[in-house]
C-alpha cells in the first residue's frame, strides 16, 4: 500500500494547539472527520485513546504515530499534523512530540495496517525528511513534501516477473529489526527466518582447531538467515532499502545477499 495514495489532505494541519495528550487526541479525531465521513468523531477518539492506554505511540525525535483499528471503517486514512510547541505524548525519550503521523483503518485488515505502520516507521528515520516537514509554512507545502519523499521512493516498476529466491545471511544482528521492518513495509510477510552460525561456532568444539579460532575473527558467529520468494524488482528494492540502513554491503562483512533463480515452486507462505 502506497502512503501518498491514502494521505487525506483535508485532515492535515499545521496548527495542532493541544497542551495535553487527551486534548491532542480529540483534535486529531475532529480533524480526521474532515475526510472520513462515515465514522463519528467520538468513535475515532475512543479508538485512538484505547490504543494509547495499551502503550504510548510517542516515539523518539519528536515523532508520534497515533493509530487505531475502527469497526465500520472501510478504507485506511493517513494524515500529518504538526504542533509547533509540542505535546507531552509520553514519548520514549521523554521529549515533547511535534510531528504526528495519524493512521486509522478497518478492524479486519491487520496486514495492511502493519504495512502502513512499517512504512511510516521507516519514513521517520529519514532525518532530512522530518526536518523539512517541520519547517514548512503551509499545509499545502506539508503535503507536497510528504508526496515527494514517498512517491519518489517507488524506484522500480512492478510488472509480472519471474520469482527469485532471496537469501540474506545477517551477522550484524543489531540491524535485524530494521530489515524485518523493510519487508513489512513492502507488504512482504511470507518470509522464513533461520537461526544459523558460521564455522567458528562449529570448530570451537574440535580441539584440533582451537589455536586457529582467532584467525576466524572476534565477531559473534550467531547469525540469522532470511529467505523469501520475491520478484526481481522486489529483490532490487529490498537490497536498496537494506543498504540505506547498513551502508554498502561490499564494504563490510556483516551481511551477504544472494539472488537465486527459481525454476519451480508450488504453495505460499503468505498469510
Amino acid at each position: 500500500m502506497e502512503l501518498y495514495k491514502i494521505l487525506k489532505k483535508q485532515s492535515c494541519m499545521l496548527d495542532l494547539a493541544a497542551k495535553s495528550k487527551e486534548d491532542c487526541l480529540r483534535q486529531i479525531a475532529r480533524s480526521m472527520t474532515n475526510s472520513v465521513k462515515e465514522i463519528e468523531e467520538q468513535k475515532i477518539y475512543e479508538a485512538l485513546m484505547a490504543r494509547e492506554i495499551s502503550g504510548s505511540t510517542g516515539f523518539e525525535n519528536g515523532v508520534a504515530i497515533p493509530h487505531a483499528k475502527i469497526a465500520g471503517l472501510k478504507d485506511f486514512a493517513v494524515a500529518l499534523m504538526i504542533s509547533k510547541k509540542g505535546v507531552d505524548f509520553h514519548s520514549v525519550d521523554k521529549k515533547k512530540s511535534n510531528l504526528f503521523f495519524v493512521i486509522i483503518g478497518p478492524d479486519d485488515n491487520p496486514r495492511d495496517h502493519l504495512q502502513i505502520l512499517a512504512q511510516i516507521s521507516r519514513f521517520t528515520r529519514n532525518h532530512n525528511a522530518l526536518k523539512e516537514l517541520l519547517a514548512v509554512k503551509t499545509a499545502e507545502a506539508l503535503i507536497e513534501s510528504f508526496y515527494r519523499y514517498t512517491s519518489d521512493s517507488l524506484q522500480f516498476k512492478k510488472t509480472k516477473e519471474k520469482k527469485k529466491l532471496f537469501l540474506m545471511v545477517l551477522n550484524e544482528l543489531r540491524f535485524f529489526d530494521d530489515i524485518l521492518e523493510i519487508f513489512m513495509g513492502k507488504g512482504i510477510s511470507g518470509i522464513n527466518i533461520l537461526e544459523s552460525s558460521g564455522a567458528r561456532n562449529q570448530l570451537s568444539d574440535i580441539p584440533l582447531f582451537a589455536d586457529f579460532l582467532n584467525f576466524l575473527g572476534e565477531r559473534s558467529d550467531n547469525r540469522k538467515t532470511i529467505m523469501a520468494l520475491l520478484s526481481e524488482s522486489e529483490v532490487k528494492e529490498i537490497t536498496v532499502a537494506i543498504e540505506e540502513v547498513m551502508g554498502d554491503l561490499n564494504k563490510h562483512s556483516g551481511a551477504l545477499i544472494m539472488e537465486l533463480d527459481v525454476h519451480f515452486y508450488k504453495g505460499t507462505l503468505e498469510s
